[in-house]
């Protein structure tokens, strides 16, 4: 046996264990990997044979880290981060990029604003596989074994790097269906007299409605909303069915309005608008092609929103 193929055989069980180390779950380490849980628990026991150590306690019910086992997670993580690279720099005379690269977005920025970049980059390299998990709930990325994440709104104090992509201008809407049935506001202020639909963000705060108007600031109190949603593309459904009126980003009402589903009102006095961030952990070791994703992400998206 080779020696390179000796170095490799040692390190065969490394990930899946790096991942149930950083899930606490082989359940959840499992759905990362794209692997069934016996196989990510055979390929840690393995590992522990190989190794001579015990790296992990289990019970029926949780996983948790031995001394042997944190201190090894706390090696593994640069010793792959590091193969990773290395193996970017073997196909670097192709300008290849391979691999995974594990993505989080909301799901309605993703479909409106993400896929004509990500087709650019695709064509770019096309030995990159790209795993894109779109929903409008925040995850933890590293639990979750997910390399990046796009979101929509201020954060939350975080260990994450964030990198800005640009701002979304805010708009509020209101279908004809609505207007027939309980009429048009004439005033901002008359918004608390009307049936209204609100966004809980990632980090579960319901988006206030905000509007400038006359050099003030007016806010109308987000307890007041008949139905709040998680998901921005449900809540243009419930806008163009009539259930209420919606403050949400423009781009998102972009299709309703050209078809006329959608009506929009108070146009240029919704207050300011939303950041849109790139976040994603703190690696002095990433791999060469989730930095190449993330400099172009930053540079294409930053550039078109600007």
């Amino acid at each position: 046996m080779k020696h390179d193929d000796r170095l490799l055989s040692k390190l065969v069980g490394l990930e899946e264990f790096l991942r149930v180390a950083e899930t606490l779950s082989f359940v959840r380490a499992a759905e990362t990997l794209g692997q069934a849980p016996s196989a990510i628990s055979k390929s840690v026991r393995r590992l522990e044979e190989r190794l001579g150590i015990r790296l992990l306690h289990r019970t029926t019910r949780n996983v948790s880290l031995t001394d042997e086992g944190a201190e090894l997670y706390g090696h593994a993580k640069k010793w792959l981060a590091e193969l990773d690279d290395m193996q970017a720099k073997v196909g670097r005379e192709l300008g290849e990029l391979k691999g995974i690269v594990r993505i989080d977005m909301p799901t309605s920025l993703g479909r409106s604003q993400f896929m004509t970049h990500l087709a650019v980059f695709m064509e770019r390299h096309p030995k990159l596989t790209v795993e894109l998990r779109m929903h409008d709930q925040y995850v933890n990325l590293i639990a979750e074994g997910v390399d990046m994440a796009i979101r929509v709104g201020h954060l939350r104090d975080s260990e994450m790097i964030a990198r800005p992509l640009g701002q979304i201008r805010l708009g509020t809407y209101l279908s004809p269906r609505y207007i027939e049935r309980t009429g048009m506001p004439g005033r901002i202020e008359d918004l608390k007299d009307h049936r209204l639909l609100a966004f809980v963000s990632g980090n579960g705060r319901t988006r206030a409605m905000t509007y400038r108007a006359a050099r003030r600031e007016i806010t109308i109190d987000p307890r007041q909303a008949v139905a709040t949603f998680t998901n921005g593309e449900a809540m243009i459904d419930a806008a163009v069915a009539g259930i209420g009126i919606a403050q949400t980003p423009a781009i998102y009402a972009r299709q309703a309005l050209s078809d006329g589903s959608l009506i929009q009102i108070f146009d240029g006095q919704d207050a300011g608008s939303l950041p849109i961030q790139i976040v994603y952990p703190s690696q002095r070791q990433m791999p060469r092609r989730v930095r190449a994703m993330i400099d172009y992400l930053v540079g294409t998206m930053k550039e078109a929103s600007d």
